[in-house]
């Protein structure tokens, strides 16, 4: 399943809107607030961190701010533009030979050990697919004993779960061989965890497939590191106009934020967001 031109060339022309999409739409914002916060929790200033997997480089701007020296890795050279640019616009300064473009399945360009915390947020770990432990076993390798791995996917049962919330019903929830094409794959995801490929709203190009995961599948890629904490993202709320009305209320969106982060850990949640993400020690 895995193509990593494709996933190149998909992020080459999705561009800003993978910066974008984490401040325009308030469940983008749920998202992006929930994985500061892991960052917040574990980076450290003077942390040596890799951000694998780096997009436009929000992350990283918020680790360096926190006083990391951060390296950026990322499959498109468009995107890692983009990251020059937006710490650029942040003020911030960081050295050329920090942009990286590669891809996680490889990261011989660092020796073992070298990084006090790895991130990989986001996709990345999804859209290797069957090569995901390979992926996982490069993030372990590289991050230094006691250090820190942050890492999210995508959710199956949040996968499943969205077309079944929203209009129309019938057809999210057809059998396997009457289901439409705009919504096939979701029994397939459900018994397997992979997601075929689908036509982006965005692009109008054919979106790589993905695995999506299972918290303890999750837990499964690094089980030789010591889980320091799982929790999901978006598990109260999605891009609905319950959402929007929360957002357009500066104290209903406090609350909503602080009901997120304290009911996103619970066993019975977790698994039904928009990701799962992961805090180990190496």
């Amino acid at each position: 399943m895995y193509n990593p031109e494709h996933t190149k060339e998909f992020y080459n022309t999705y561009g800003e809107w993978e910066w974008s999409r984490l401040e325009t739409a308030p469940y983008g914002r749920l998202q992006a607030i929930i994985h500061s916060d892991f960052i917040q929790r574990y980076v450290k200033p003077r942390d040596r961190v890799l951000d694998a997997g780096s997009g436009p480089g929000r992350f990283s701007i918020l680790a360096t701010r926190i006083g990391a020296k951060v390296s950026l890795l990322d499959i498109s050279p468009v995107q890692l533009n983009l990251a020059r640019q937006k710490f650029t616009e942040a003020g911030l300064a960081i050295e050329e030979s920090r942009f990286i473009e590669g891809d996680i399945i490889n990261l011989s360009m660092f020796p073992s050990g070298y990084f006090d915390t790895v991130i990989c947020f986001g996709g990345a770990l999804s859209y290797v697919c069957e090569r995901r432990f390979e992926a996982a076993a490069e993030l372990i390798r590289v991050t230094q004993h006691g250090g820190i791995i942050l890492a999210s996917v995508m959710s199956q049962l949040g996968t499943f779960l969205n077309p079944v919330r929203f209009p129309p019903l019938q057809s999210a929830i057809a059998e396997p061989d009457q289901t439409i094409s705009t919504q096939s794959g979701i029994w397939q995801t459900l018994k397997t965890g992979d997601l075929p490929g689908f036509i982006s709203r965005r692009t109008g190009t054919q979106h790589p497939p993905m695995h999506t995961y299972k918290a303890n599948e999750l837990r499964e890629l690094f089980k030789d590191c010591e889980i320091l904490e799982v929790a999901g993202s978006n598990v109260l709320a999605w891009d609905s106009s319950a959402l929007e009305q929360a957002f357009a209320d500066s104290h209903a969106w406090s609350n909503l934020i602080d009901l997120e982060r304290k009911l996103n850990s619970d066993p019975g949640l977790v698994n039904g967001g928009t990701h799962i993400i992961l805090a180990a020690r190496r």
